[in-house]
């Protein structure tokens, strides 16, 4: 529960801005091993990419933007790739690592939930889209942001599935991908339903299953067993922007 407990407080991060306490903390426990890594004769030369799942990317977030900042290894040999990553860092914290030049992707499946963890603070004076969702705002408090480049797959990670690079509006919250979607009604304890709790469990498998994994089963497998677990719930909010993204695709050809 500590993670929970900490979303909305923030530690400053190496004077980029305040992250979360509570992954601040846990990379700070593993960031000596990386320093000793890092200090290795034999991989000097060596280009870095850091990568992980949920918390794990929150963390390697942390690491890469530590790297570059206090001049371990450029910007231009340290590359990001997350999946199912939460919010890490406050809006100035996020625009700062954009201008340390990570090229930096955040995956993130369908309507798995915990990319929208903490949540952002809404534009109330945006206009909603047609689930009720509004833009994330950009403004400099200590809020909780993205960093990078979302890529959304909507509905599917299978081979060959569509999936969108995310540059829309607002930087880095790009409303016309996993963004469109709402989830904080879900959340409202005063208002859970049998409904909500399908959908919860729709969310949370989307989390736990990236490209056809359950990535925690494939973990203590030691990366060897692709266990796609048990099948999905059949009510997830993706369902609803799907045939969306596909009309607007069609308009595009």
């Amino acid at each position: 529960m500590e993670g929970w407990d900490t979303y909305g407080v923030g530690s400053d991060f190496i004077g980029m801005g305040k992250v979360n306490r509570y992954f601040l903390k846990a990379q700070d426990q593993l960031w000596r091993a990386v320093l000793e890594l890092l200090a290795r004769f034999e991989y000097r030369d060596h280009s870095l990419i850091f990568t992980g799942h949920s918390l794990g990317g929150a963390m390697a977030a942390l690491a890469a933007a530590r790297t570059v900042k206090q001049g371990y290894r450029p910007a231009s040999a340290v590359k990001l790739y997350t999946f199912g990553q939460p919010r890490t860092g406050s809006y100035e914290f996020e625009m700062n690592y954009d201008k340390l030049g990570i090229e930096s992707y955040r995956v993130v499946y369908a309507s798995d939930i915990v990319p929208h963890q903490p949540f952002c603070r809404k534009d109330l004076f945006a206009p909603a889209n047609k689930d009720g969702s509004r833009p994330c705002r950009a403004s400099k408090d200590d809020e909780a942001y993205h960093h990078g480049v979302e890529i959304w797959y909507p509905e599917s990670m299978k081979t060959g599935s569509l999936y969108l690079e995310c540059l829309g509006q607002p930087k880095n919250e790009d409303m016309d991908c996993s963004d469109s979607l709402t989830f904080d009604e879900f959340l409202d304890k005063l208002n859970w339903t049998l409904d909500t709790a399908s959908n919860m469990d729709a969310f949370v498998w989307d989390h736990k299953h990236y490209f056809d994994v359950m990535v925690s089963g494939f973990g203590k497998s030691g990366c060897s067993d692709r266990l796609i677990g048990s099948e999905p719930p059949t009510q997830s909010l993706a369902s609803k922007v799907i045939s969306d993204v596909w009309g607007a695709l069609g308009k595009l050809g």
